[in-house]
């Protein structure tokens, strides 16, 4: 699929009532504060999103994932499932040039990162590598890294063994 198909595939999946009633969406602002949309009025997330979406200052993160991904196309999620079954999760983070990511953190899971549209960045233990689109990055648990949005892509972050997402992300903080 083509990058611009992608970027306006997920644009309309977040402007959906069921992204709406079944992901966490989030943005990410350029301090690297992790800010969740309104989940309790439809016409609040609306507004916030597609305010997300016109600045292109933020990336936009989709929680809860794994059902959007799922189609027998996606050659990485077969792997993931035959090796791990449903013990794990899959968000997507959509970003502008320059805009919002976290910092250098780790995660307590190993994470599979698979570009689907763009050139994504990223910094793995102080080495910067690129991704384009059908490129899959190996970040094991534990290990330092950070997104570098220099330039806009979509990509998936598969977290194998990750049970309890919900309890380890930042939450506007």
């Amino acid at each position: 699929m083509e990058d611009s198909t992608w970027y306006s595939l997920i644009e309309k999946f977040v402007l959906t009532e069921d992204c709406f009633k079944n992901n966490d969406v989030s943005i990410i602002d350029n301090d690297g504060l992790q800010h969740y949309l309104d989940n309790k009025e439809y016409m609040i997330y609306l507004a916030q999103i597609t305010a997300a979406i016109a600045t292109g200052n933020t990336t936009i993160k989709i929680e809860q994932f794994e059902d959007f991904m799922n189609n027998e196309n996606n050659q990485v999620l077969q792997l993931v499932v035959k090796e791990v079954g449903d013990d794990f999760t899959a968000h997507a983070f959509y970003n502008q040039a320059n805009s919002g990511t976290f910092g250098i953190h780790t995660d307590p899971v190993d994470v599979f990162i698979q570009c689907l549209a763009g050139v994504k960045h990223l910094e793995v233990e102080g080495y910067e590598m690129f991704l384009g689109p059908h490129e899959i990055a190996y970040v094991p648990a534990n290990t330092p890294h950070r997104a570098l949005n220099k330039e806009k892509a979509l990509v998936v972050s598969y977290g194998i063994y990750d049970t309890e997402t919900s309890s380890s992300i930042r939450k506007n903080d």
